[in-house]
Protein backbone atom coordinates (compact mmCIF):
# COMPACT_ATOMS: atom_id res chain seq x y z
CA UNK A 1 0.00 0.00 0.00
CA UNK A 2 2.48 2.15 0.53
CA UNK A 3 4.21 1.44 -2.44
CA UNK A 4 1.07 2.49 -4.56
CA UNK A 5 0.30 5.65 -2.18
CA UNK A 6 4.31 6.69 -2.95
CA UNK A 7 4.11 6.17 -6.66
CA UNK A 8 0.61 7.71 -6.85
CA UNK A 9 2.52 10.47 -5.51
CA UNK A 10 5.16 10.91 -7.49
CA UNK A 11 2.99 11.50 -10.36
CA UNK A 12 0.58 14.14 -8.61
CA UNK A 13 4.17 15.71 -7.87
CA UNK A 14 4.91 16.01 -11.61
CA UNK A 15 1.25 17.13 -12.28
CA UNK A 16 1.76 19.78 -9.56
CA UNK A 17 4.88 20.72 -11.53
CA UNK A 18 3.43 21.39 -14.70
CA UNK A 19 1.18 23.57 -12.94
CA UNK A 20 3.44 25.47 -11.11
CA UNK A 21 5.61 26.14 -13.83
CA UNK A 22 2.44 27.28 -16.17
CA UNK A 23 1.64 29.89 -13.27
CA UNK A 24 5.18 31.02 -12.90
CA UNK A 25 5.39 31.08 -16.73
CA UNK A 26 8.49 29.17 -17.40
CA UNK A 27 6.41 27.25 -19.96
CA UNK A 28 2.96 28.37 -21.49
CA UNK A 29 0.03 26.65 -22.10
CA UNK A 30 0.44 26.33 -25.63
CA UNK A 31 4.12 24.44 -24.97
CA UNK A 32 2.12 21.24 -23.98
CA UNK A 33 1.25 21.02 -27.70
CA UNK A 34 4.85 20.57 -28.03
CA UNK A 35 4.93 17.90 -25.39
CA UNK A 36 1.82 16.00 -26.88
CA UNK A 37 3.34 15.77 -30.55
CA UNK A 38 6.35 14.50 -28.93
CA UNK A 39 3.84 12.22 -26.44
CA UNK A 40 1.80 10.95 -29.65
CA UNK A 41 4.73 10.53 -32.10
CA UNK A 42 7.55 9.47 -30.38
CA UNK A 43 7.52 8.04 -26.40
CA UNK A 44 4.24 6.94 -26.59
CA UNK A 45 5.31 4.61 -29.50
CA UNK A 46 8.09 3.60 -27.83
CA UNK A 47 6.45 2.25 -25.06
CA UNK A 48 3.54 0.70 -26.49
CA UNK A 49 6.06 -1.13 -28.46
CA UNK A 50 8.15 -2.33 -25.78
CA UNK A 51 5.14 -3.15 -23.44
CA UNK A 52 3.10 -5.38 -25.89
CA UNK A 53 6.01 -7.12 -27.92
CA UNK A 54 5.80 -10.69 -28.09
CA UNK A 55 1.97 -10.89 -27.44
CA UNK A 56 0.00 -13.85 -28.12
CA UNK A 57 -3.72 -13.38 -29.56
CA UNK A 58 -6.22 -15.27 -28.00
CA UNK A 59 -10.05 -14.67 -27.19
CA UNK A 60 -9.42 -12.34 -24.62
CA UNK A 61 -7.31 -10.40 -26.48
CA UNK A 62 -10.11 -9.70 -29.04
CA UNK A 63 -12.94 -9.53 -26.00
CA UNK A 64 -10.83 -6.85 -24.63
CA UNK A 65 -11.12 -4.94 -28.01
CA UNK A 66 -14.45 -5.18 -28.21
CA UNK A 67 -15.14 -4.07 -24.83
CA UNK A 68 -12.88 -0.61 -25.49
CA UNK A 69 -15.41 -0.34 -28.54
CA UNK A 70 -18.67 -0.96 -26.77
CA UNK A 71 -18.00 0.58 -23.56
CA UNK A 72 -17.06 3.77 -25.93
CA UNK A 73 -20.66 3.31 -27.40
CA UNK A 74 -21.92 2.97 -23.96
CA UNK A 75 -20.82 6.21 -22.90
CA UNK A 76 -21.62 7.84 -26.36
CA UNK A 77 -25.06 7.00 -25.84
CA UNK A 78 -25.59 8.04 -22.26
CA UNK A 79 -24.06 11.09 -23.32
CA UNK A 80 -26.72 11.40 -26.04
CA UNK A 81 -29.57 10.47 -23.97
CA UNK A 82 -28.92 13.23 -21.38
CA UNK A 83 -28.22 15.97 -23.78
CA UNK A 84 -31.35 15.18 -25.74
CA UNK A 85 -33.34 18.09 -25.14
CA UNK A 86 -30.06 20.87 -26.22
CA UNK A 87 -28.64 22.25 -29.25
CA UNK A 88 -27.22 19.96 -31.89
CA UNK A 89 -23.85 21.37 -30.90
CA UNK A 90 -24.24 20.63 -27.54
CA UNK A 91 -25.75 17.55 -27.59
CA UNK A 92 -22.36 16.31 -29.72
CA UNK A 93 -20.44 17.82 -27.28
CA UNK A 94 -21.74 16.03 -24.60
CA UNK A 95 -20.95 12.71 -27.12
CA UNK A 96 -17.37 13.40 -27.14
CA UNK A 97 -16.36 14.36 -23.55
CA UNK A 98 -18.83 11.68 -21.97
CA UNK A 99 -17.27 8.76 -24.00
CA UNK A 100 -13.11 8.04 -24.55
CA UNK A 101 -10.78 7.03 -22.20
CA UNK A 102 -6.96 8.99 -21.52
CA UNK A 103 -5.23 5.25 -21.82
CA UNK A 104 -1.93 5.85 -23.69
CA UNK A 105 -0.93 9.63 -21.52
CA UNK A 106 -2.71 8.73 -18.33
CA UNK A 107 -3.05 4.91 -17.46
CA UNK A 108 -0.80 3.52 -19.37
CA UNK A 109 1.69 4.87 -16.60
CA UNK A 110 0.10 3.75 -13.98
CA UNK A 111 -0.22 0.02 -15.33
CA UNK A 112 3.19 0.28 -16.22
CA UNK A 113 4.23 1.16 -12.76
CA UNK A 114 2.32 -1.72 -10.92
CA UNK A 115 1.22 -4.42 -13.59
CA UNK A 116 3.58 -4.81 -16.39
CA UNK A 117 3.86 -7.34 -18.55
CA UNK A 118 0.18 -8.97 -19.37
CA UNK A 119 -1.58 -5.83 -17.55
CA UNK A 120 0.09 -3.49 -20.07
CA UNK A 121 -1.02 -6.11 -22.93
CA UNK A 122 -4.82 -6.18 -21.57
CA UNK A 123 -4.62 -2.47 -21.32
CA UNK A 124 -3.55 -1.96 -24.92
CA UNK A 125 -6.13 -4.54 -25.95
CA UNK A 126 -8.88 -2.36 -24.30
CA UNK A 127 -6.80 0.46 -26.01
CA UNK A 128 -7.66 -0.58 -29.71
CA UNK A 129 -11.13 -0.81 -29.37
CA UNK A 130 -10.96 2.70 -27.59
CA UNK A 131 -8.38 4.31 -29.94
CA UNK A 132 -10.59 2.71 -32.91
CA UNK A 133 -13.72 4.96 -31.12
CA UNK A 134 -12.16 8.44 -29.76
CA UNK A 135 -9.62 8.90 -33.18
CA UNK A 136 -12.48 8.59 -35.67
CA UNK A 137 -15.72 6.80 -35.33
CA UNK A 138 -17.18 9.15 -32.36
CA UNK A 139 -15.98 12.27 -34.00
CA UNK A 140 -18.09 11.26 -36.90
CA UNK A 141 -21.01 10.25 -34.84
CA UNK A 142 -21.26 13.60 -33.08
CA UNK A 143 -20.29 15.58 -36.36
CA UNK A 144 -23.46 13.87 -37.91
CA UNK A 145 -25.54 14.99 -34.70
CA UNK A 146 -24.35 18.30 -35.21
CA UNK A 147 -24.68 18.89 -38.38
CA UNK A 148 -27.80 16.71 -39.09
CA UNK A 149 -26.36 15.20 -42.25
CA UNK A 150 -26.95 11.53 -43.31
CA UNK A 151 -23.78 10.33 -44.58
CA UNK A 152 -20.51 9.52 -43.14
CA UNK A 153 -17.19 9.54 -45.19
CA UNK A 154 -15.61 5.97 -44.61
CA UNK A 155 -12.66 7.96 -46.46
CA UNK A 156 -11.93 10.63 -43.72
CA UNK A 157 -13.13 8.29 -41.37
CA UNK A 158 -10.07 6.28 -42.28
CA UNK A 159 -6.97 8.39 -42.60
CA UNK A 160 -7.88 9.99 -38.96
CA UNK A 161 -7.52 6.62 -37.90
CA UNK A 162 -3.90 5.95 -39.69
CA UNK A 163 -2.77 9.06 -39.21
CA UNK A 164 -2.59 8.17 -35.66
CA UNK A 165 0.75 6.88 -34.77
CA UNK A 166 -0.56 5.07 -31.56
CA UNK A 167 -2.87 3.28 -33.44
CA UNK A 168 -0.47 2.30 -36.37
CA UNK A 169 1.78 0.96 -33.75
CA UNK A 170 -1.44 -1.33 -32.34
CA UNK A 171 -1.94 -2.24 -36.07
CA UNK A 172 1.85 -3.23 -36.03
CA UNK A 173 1.38 -5.25 -32.62
CA UNK A 174 -1.64 -6.84 -34.06
CA UNK A 175 0.20 -8.04 -37.21
CA UNK A 176 3.40 -9.45 -35.48
CA UNK A 177 1.45 -11.38 -32.95
CA UNK A 178 -0.46 -12.59 -36.20
CA UNK A 179 2.79 -13.97 -37.71
CA UNK A 180 4.13 -14.73 -34.47
CA UNK A 181 7.03 -12.43 -35.07
CA UNK A 182 9.06 -10.78 -31.87
CA UNK A 183 10.81 -7.61 -32.48
CA UNK A 184 14.88 -7.39 -33.01
CA UNK A 185 16.52 -6.87 -29.62
CA UNK A 186 18.18 -3.98 -30.73
CA UNK A 187 15.28 -2.04 -32.04
CA UNK A 188 13.70 -3.06 -28.68
CA UNK A 189 16.20 -2.24 -26.50
CA UNK A 190 16.17 1.61 -28.43
CA UNK A 191 12.41 1.85 -27.79
CA UNK A 192 12.39 0.83 -24.30
CA UNK A 193 15.11 3.87 -23.32
CA UNK A 194 12.56 6.16 -25.36
CA UNK A 195 9.37 4.53 -24.04
CA UNK A 196 11.02 5.23 -20.24
CA UNK A 197 10.17 9.02 -20.46
CA UNK A 198 6.47 8.31 -21.34
CA UNK A 199 5.07 8.71 -18.31
CA UNK A 200 7.27 11.57 -16.96
CA UNK A 201 6.08 13.20 -19.73
CA UNK A 202 2.59 12.53 -19.99
CA UNK A 203 2.09 13.76 -16.37
CA UNK A 204 3.78 17.08 -17.24
CA UNK A 205 2.03 18.23 -19.91
CA UNK A 206 -1.34 17.64 -17.82
CA UNK A 207 -0.15 19.49 -15.31
CA UNK A 208 0.66 22.33 -18.00
CA UNK A 209 -2.86 21.60 -19.48
CA UNK A 210 -4.53 21.29 -16.39
CA UNK A 211 -7.36 24.40 -16.20
CA UNK A 212 -9.98 25.14 -13.34
CA UNK A 213 -11.25 28.46 -14.49
CA UNK A 214 -14.89 28.28 -15.14
CA UNK A 215 -17.65 30.75 -16.42
CA UNK A 216 -20.58 30.87 -14.30
CA UNK A 217 -23.14 29.64 -17.59
CA UNK A 218 -20.84 26.41 -17.96
CA UNK A 219 -20.79 25.05 -14.49
CA UNK A 220 -23.87 22.98 -14.91
CA UNK A 221 -22.79 21.60 -18.47
CA UNK A 222 -19.56 20.59 -16.57
CA UNK A 223 -21.23 18.50 -13.96
CA UNK A 224 -23.20 16.89 -15.98
CA UNK A 225 -20.99 15.37 -18.05
CA UNK A 226 -18.68 14.29 -15.35
CA UNK A 227 -21.77 12.73 -13.20
CA UNK A 228 -22.36 10.54 -16.88
CA UNK A 229 -19.24 9.53 -16.89
CA UNK A 230 -19.02 8.62 -13.08
CA UNK A 231 -22.46 7.19 -12.90
CA UNK A 232 -21.36 5.60 -16.46
CA UNK A 233 -18.27 4.11 -14.61
CA UNK A 234 -19.86 2.86 -12.15
CA UNK A 235 -22.08 0.93 -14.05
CA UNK A 236 -19.60 -0.15 -15.97
CA UNK A 237 -17.27 -1.70 -13.11
CA UNK A 238 -20.46 -3.44 -11.41
CA UNK A 239 -21.03 -5.44 -14.79
CA UNK A 240 -17.39 -6.42 -15.51
CA UNK A 241 -16.50 -7.48 -12.18
CA UNK A 242 -19.77 -9.59 -11.67
CA UNK A 243 -20.90 -10.33 -15.21
CA UNK A 244 -17.55 -10.92 -17.54
CA UNK A 245 -15.92 -14.22 -17.70
CA UNK A 246 -12.55 -13.29 -18.04
CA UNK A 247 -9.57 -13.21 -15.20
CA UNK A 248 -9.42 -11.51 -12.91
CA UNK A 249 -6.19 -9.41 -13.89
CA UNK A 250 -8.13 -8.54 -16.66
CA UNK A 251 -11.57 -7.18 -14.79
CA UNK A 252 -8.90 -4.86 -12.92
CA UNK A 253 -7.34 -3.66 -15.58
CA UNK A 254 -10.59 -2.83 -17.51
CA UNK A 255 -11.94 -0.93 -14.49
CA UNK A 256 -9.32 1.14 -13.69
CA UNK A 257 -9.26 2.35 -17.59
CA UNK A 258 -13.17 3.51 -17.23
CA UNK A 259 -11.95 5.62 -14.31
CA UNK A 260 -9.14 7.41 -17.06
CA UNK A 261 -9.69 10.89 -17.43
CA UNK A 262 -11.17 12.12 -20.69
CA UNK A 263 -9.50 12.09 -23.85
CA UNK A 264 -7.38 14.46 -24.63
CA UNK A 265 -8.75 14.67 -28.18
CA UNK A 266 -11.78 15.24 -26.83
CA UNK A 267 -11.29 19.34 -26.85
CA UNK A 268 -10.08 19.14 -30.81
CA UNK A 269 -12.95 17.33 -31.45
CA UNK A 270 -15.38 19.94 -29.98
CA UNK A 271 -14.31 22.43 -31.57
CA UNK A 272 -13.92 21.16 -34.72
CA UNK A 273 -17.95 20.36 -33.89
CA UNK A 274 -18.14 23.96 -33.15
CA UNK A 275 -18.38 24.23 -29.68
CA UNK A 276 -16.20 27.68 -28.03
CA UNK A 277 -17.29 27.37 -24.37
CA UNK A 278 -14.91 26.20 -21.75
CA UNK A 279 -16.62 22.68 -21.39
CA UNK A 280 -14.51 20.30 -22.61
CA UNK A 281 -11.31 21.69 -21.06
CA UNK A 282 -12.71 22.39 -17.58
CA UNK A 283 -14.39 19.15 -17.81
CA UNK A 284 -10.90 17.16 -18.89
CA UNK A 285 -8.99 19.30 -16.41
CA UNK A 286 -11.14 17.95 -13.67
CA UNK A 287 -11.52 14.45 -15.00
CA UNK A 288 -7.68 14.14 -14.49
CA UNK A 289 -7.77 15.28 -10.72
CA UNK A 290 -10.82 12.61 -10.26
CA UNK A 291 -8.64 10.06 -12.40
CA UNK A 292 -5.44 10.57 -9.87
CA UNK A 293 -7.85 10.08 -6.65
CA UNK A 294 -9.40 7.32 -7.84
CA UNK A 295 -6.57 5.14 -9.91
CA UNK A 296 -5.17 5.47 -6.15
CA UNK A 297 -8.04 4.29 -4.59
CA UNK A 298 -8.55 1.35 -7.15
CA UNK A 299 -4.36 0.31 -6.88
CA UNK A 300 -4.90 -0.01 -3.17
CA UNK A 301 -7.93 -2.41 -3.22
CA UNK A 302 -6.34 -4.51 -6.26
CA UNK A 303 -2.58 -4.57 -5.08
Amino acid sequence: MLDVLIKSLTFVIIIIIGYILKKLKVVKKEDANLLATIIMNITLPCALLTSANGIELSPLIFILILIGIVSNIFMIGIGFVVSRKENNCLKATYMLNASGYNIGNFTLAFIQSFFPGLGVVYLCSFDIGNALMGLGITYAMASHVASGENQFKIGDLLKKLFSSIPFDVYILIFILAIFKITIPAPILSMASTIGAGNSFLAMLMIGILLELKISSEETKNVIKVLSVRIIGTLILSVMTYFLLPIPMLAKQILIMSYFAPLSTVSAVFSRKVGYVGDLPAVANSLSIIIGVVCMTVLLMLFI
